[in-house]
């Protein structure tokens, strides 16, 4: 099996998955979009759970490569914010995303410790920026850099999913109220 056709079938997987909604989407319509047979589908990749990594890894990559830069420059805030944005352009991949993270919560999931070690290396990766963030004088210099990443990866996460389940969510607008509310406590820390 060619790398080009698993890097194909990949391609072709994200495609339907942004256009079709995830619980509708199989090998079959991977294979569609892929304009392959679905044989080559099973054949590149022999469990299901295997492409859907595959996919989740290409989109969180591509993501994070895009944004690093508003990370190191503008902070871990300004970060999240970018990516809750390219959620709202990726509705059906921040779909699959948040049914995974269900799903990969439990420990027989085939995938589970994949999807945990990804999700703790963002984590980490958003506290690293909020230390980044305290020694630049971005945030309040008292912030605890792990409870206040805590918060904002808390944050984030319902307010994706307040938006994918409430029509009136205010997403961006909800999070810049909650920022300012968190960040007016982080400062009140500093002075205690």
């Amino acid at each position: 099996m060619s790398a080009d056709l698993r890097a194909r079938i990949v391609t072709a997987a994200v495609d339907a998955f942004r256009t079709t909604d995830f619980h509708a989407v199989g090998p079959d319509e991977v294979a569609c979009h892929a304009g392959v047979d679905v044989a080559e589908v099973h054949r590149a990749f022999p469990t299901w759970d295997l492409l859907v990594v595959a996919v989740v890894d290409r989109w969180a990559a591509a993501t994070e490569r895009a944004l690093r830069p508003v990370a190191e420059q503008e902070g871990a805030v300004a970060y999240l914010r970018a990516r809750l944005e390219a959620g709202q352009r990726e509705p059906g991949l921040v779909r699959l995303r948040v049914a995974l993270l269900s799903a990969a919560s439990g420990p027989r999931h085939p995938a589970s410790g994949w999807f945990r070690t990804q999700y703790t290396r963002s984590f980490e990766d958003v506290t690293l920026a909020l230390v980044r963030d305290v020694v630049a004088g971005r945030e309040a210099r008292g912030a605890s850099p792990r409870h206040a990443a805590e918060q904002l990866v808390a944050l984030y996460e319902g307010l994706q999913l307040q938006a994918m389940l409430r029509e009136d969510a205010d997403l961006l607008g909800g999070w810049d109220r909650a920022v300012a509310r968190m960040r007016a406590g982080w400062a009140v820390d500093v002075a205690a």
